[in-house]
């Protein structure tokens, strides 16, 4: 790598991994009530990628000091999505660095006017480090793609007359091997077979590297002095539940808060005063899994008033969070909500950790595809034998996170062959039957790999992406989604709640009795 090549990628990484701020607060869930409002800035932003050599010209350009079509051609780029996705540039759907996003947006009066208001910026994912300037003013960093920030931003949309603000995001989507997912940036030196200054995003992952603002960009406000976080533990004492609730203020060390649990209909069924304390609810009506009750997920609604007096004024504060009631419990060979066992079923999102400081253990497995091709008769055995090694070993519930099969859609063979519908189907059926096995034992989960295809990057083993959903891309349900609607209503069924009166539920146009 050339030295002046070096040296940009160098503060590149130091830009990246040596400015992030760390954005204080409990950061809860946006919702309007009697004190707080929302602005959504879904819809379509001023986007450009900076192709230069090094990714770094918006900044040396100071892209964010004004508005971006200023310094260049800009693109309509909605937002959520993922950038590489919008369009037919491909070019820009394999581009790696630095994208930049900007919107402006008015502000209603009492925003910009009322030094009572707080006034916050939250960006549901910006994938996967960021960096945010509101009117040309660095505001915020954040470093990883999967969860939201935000950053109070009052000072700069009341410091003037202004009725608008400008929002700046840079986002990029450069992996390393201290990001979630990890890659490398591999520079081709052969000027023989690539131009001079060619490089690559090396993965090792089975996904492609979608980036962009992948979920909602919103101001919200709150007074000044207002509830930060809400933490809620729940119990039951015989037919009694218990909420405990711990809540955050900020802004001011005197206040008044009143806590009060309505039911579904609206009835308060409890109260408190407080930071902290428990509400006792009498014949509670405990959260359930779907079909394990007549009134399955039942929720509360905690609401907390914060009242407080400055010098100015009276200030109030509402926020409600909804509360399910219900108890969660882990045996060495069960899966336990509400003291009755529990069945994962239905398509997985996991995480690798350490076995022993687990409490449940989740295991993927793809026997007859990534070896012994073909041959569905050996999977009985190795799947057995793979749970009675992790037991024998762990003494833990088990789940089959993963597993599965590439299947074309519209492909049919018989005897069944790989990559066909017949093949995933019949894999699938081998499995289950082991499943079916050991769930009277110890598995209490199995979540199939995976709910639909998707796109990973180009190589020879992929056609345009993973084929192992049992939907294709365009959400066209293949065989299997059939014979796993057929298995997993059998599975609801057997922990269902029984009424005296057979009812029938439809999906579509197929019934299905209970």
């Amino acid at each position: 790598m050339g030295s002046r090549r070096a040296g940009a990628w160098a503060v590149l990484s130091a830009l990246l991994w040596g400015r992030g701020l760390a954005l204080q607060g409990g950061m809860l869930y946006p919702r309007e009530s009697a004190s707080r409002e929302r602005k959504e800035l879904d819809g379509l932003w001023n986007f450009r990628a900076d192709f230069s050599d090094t990714r770094r010209q918006g900044f040396e350009q100071q892209w964010y000091r004004t508005p971006l079509r200023e310094s260049g051609p800009t693109l309509d780029m909605p937002v959520p999505s993922s950038f590489n996705d919008v369009g037919q540039d491909g070019q820009l759907r394999s581009f790696v660095g630095w994208v930049w996003y900007e919107r402006e947006v008015t502000l209603p009066q009492r925003w910009t006017q009322d030094l009572g208001t707080r006034v916050v910026l939250r960006i549901g994912s910006a994938h996967y480090y960021a960096i945010v300037w509101v009117n040309g003013v660095h505001v915020a960093e954040h470093e990883g793609g999967h969860l939201p920030f935000e950053v109070d931003i009052s000072k700069l949309v009341q410091s003037g007359p202004l009725s608008s603000c400008r929002i700046t995001i840079a986002v990029n989507n450069t992996l390393t091997p201290y990001t979630l997912p990890p890659g490398t940036i591999l520079y081709k030196m052969d000027t023989s077979k690539y131009p001079k200054g060619y490089f690559v995003q090396n993965t090792n992952f089975d996904f492609f590297n979608y980036a962009g603002l992948h979920r909602p960009v919103l101001l919200y406000t709150t007074p000044t002095i207002y509830i930060d976080d809400i933490t809620i533990t729940t119990h039951v004492d015989q037919n009694a539940g218990l909420v405990n609730y711990q809540i955050v203020v900020q802004g001011s060390e005197h206040f008044q808060l009143q806590v009060s649990l309505l039911d579904e209909e609206g009835k308060v069924v409890a109260q408190g005063l407080g930071s902290w304390g428990q509400l006792r609810v009498p014949s509670a009506h405990l959260w359930w899994p779907y079909l394990m009750h007549e009134h399955p997920a039942y929720l509360y609604s905690l609401e907390v008033r914060l009242t407080a007096q400055t010098a100015a004024r009276s200030v109030s504060d509402f926020y409600t969070l909804p509360v399910g009631i219900r108890t969660v419990a882990v045996t060495e060979s069960q899966f336990l909500i509400n003291g009755k066992p529990f069945y994962f079923h239905g398509v997985n999102k996991h995480e690798d950790a350490d076995a022993p400081y687990v409490d449940v253990i989740c295991v993927n497995s793809y026997y007859s595809w990534y070896h012994d091709y073909g041959h569905l008769e050996v999977i009985q055995l190795q799947l057995a034998t793979q749970f009675e090694n992790w037991y024998r070993t762990y003494q833990k519930p088990i789940i089959q996170s993963e597993y599965g099969a590439e299947v074309i859609s519209g492909f049919h063979q018989d005897p069944p062959l790989m990559f066909s519908e017949e093949y995933q189907q019949g894999l699938l059926e081998q499995y289950h039957l082991v499943l079916d096995q050991k769930r009277k034992e110890y598995v209490v989960g199995e979540l199939i790999w995976n709910f639909a295809d998707f796109m990973t990057d180009q190589s020879p083993m992929r056609v345009i992406g993973n084929k192992k959903g049992i939907f294709s891309r365009q959400r066209q349900p293949k065989s299997a989604a059939f014979l796993l609607r057929q298995r997993y209503w059998k599975l609801a069924n057997e922990t269902r709640y029984h009424r005296s009166a057979v009812k029938s539920q439809c999906m579509g146009k197929s019934p299905f009795t209970f």
